[in-house]
C-alpha cells in the first residue's frame, strides 16, 4: 500500500458533514424556522392573555411583547428546543457523521479554560471602559426594559445565561462553523463570517453594541479554533451573558 492509498483511507475514515452549500442551505432553514417560532410563541403567549381585545390592540401588545422580558424568556425556551433537536437532526441525516466530531463537543483542561476567561474579563473590562468613555450606557436600554418586564425574574437568567448561548453556539460555532472552516473558507474565513452572522441578528440593539458583539464572536470564533472545542467558546458566552445580566440587575 502506497502513501497515496493510506491518506485516501484515512480520509475515508473521517467523520462526513455537509458541505459548503449543504450548510448554507440548512443554515437558512434553521434561521428561518427560528424566526417563525419565536414569533408564533410570542404571539400565541399574547393571545392568550389577551384574548378578548380588539386586533389592533392585540397588534400593538405584540409589537411592545418583543421587548418584554417574559415573552422573550418564553420564545428563547422554545426555539432553543426545537432548534438545537433539528441541528442534530440535520447533523444525523448526513450519512456517516459523528455527533460530537461534527460539533467538537470535547472536554478542555481547566487550565486552558481559565485562560480563556481571563482574555474574556479583559474584554469586557477593556468594552465596558470604552462604552463609559463615550458617555453610553453600560446596559442598552433593551436589556434593561427586558430585565425590568421578566416576570418572574429567573426566567431571562435562565434563558440569557443557559438557554440563548446553548442554541447559538451549537448553531454558530458548531453546526455552520464545521461546514464553513472545511470549504474553501478555511477556519479564518469561519471565525470572521459565524462572527458576523453572529452580530447581525442582534438587532434589537443599536450600530456600537452590534459592534462589540462582533468583536465578542470573533473572540468566541479563536476560541474555537485555537482549542478545537465547542465547549469553550460555549462557556464564555454564558460566562459574558452572565456578567451583562449582572450588570442590568444593577444598573438599570
Amino acid at each position: 500500500m502506497n502513501s497515496s492509498d493510506i491518506t485516501d483511507e484515512i480520509t475515508l475514515r473521517q467523520p462526513a458533514h455537509w458541505g459548503f452549500w449543504g450548510t448554507v442551505i440548512w443554515g437558512a432553514v434553521i434561521s428561518v424556522i427560528f424566526i417563525v417560532l419565536q414569533t408564533i410563541t410570542i404571539f400565541v403567549a399574547v393571545v392568550s392573555r389577551n384574548g378578548n381585545l380588539s386586533q389592533s390592540a392585540l397588534e400593538q401588545l405584540f409589537i411592545s411583547a418583543v421587548g418584554n422580558g417574559h415573552f422573550i424568556s418564553l420564545a428563547t425556551f422554545v426555539t432553543t428546543v426545537v432548534c438545537c433537536g433539528l441541528i442534530v437532526g440535520v447533523i444525523k441525516l448526513k450519512k456517516g457523521s459523528v455527533l460530537s466530531e461534527y460539533l467538537c463537543i470535547r472536554p478542555v483542561s481547566p487550565k486552558t479554560m481559565l485562560k480563556w476567561i481571563g482574555l474574556l474579563a479583559g474584554f469586557i473590562v477593556v468594552s465596558d471602559l470604552i462604552t463609559t468613555s463615550l458617555g453610553r450606557p453600560i446596559v442598552p436600554d433593551f436589556m434593561s426594559v427586558a430585565y425590568a418586564t421578566a416576570n418572574p425574574v429567573w426566567t431571562i437568567w435562565f434563558a440569557l445565561i443557559i438557554a440563548g448561548p446553548l442554541f447559538e453556539e451549537i448553531f454558530f460555532r458548531g453546526f455552520l462553523f464545521k461546514g464553513f472552516e472545511s470549504s474553501f473558507m478555511g477556519p479564518i474565513g469561519a471565525v470572521l463570517v459565524t462572527a458576523g452572522l453572529w452580530a447581525v441578528i442582534h438587532v434589537q440593539y443599536g450600530a456600537y453594541e452590534i459592534t462589540t458583539i462582533l468583536c465578542l464572536g470573533l473572540l468566541l470564533g479563536a476560541a474555537r479554533v485555537l482549542t478545537g472545542s465547542l465547549l469553550v467558546p460555549l462557556g464564555l458566552h454564558a460566562a459574558s451573558n452572565l456578567v451583562a445580566t449582572i450588570e442590568a440587575a444593577i444598573l438599570r
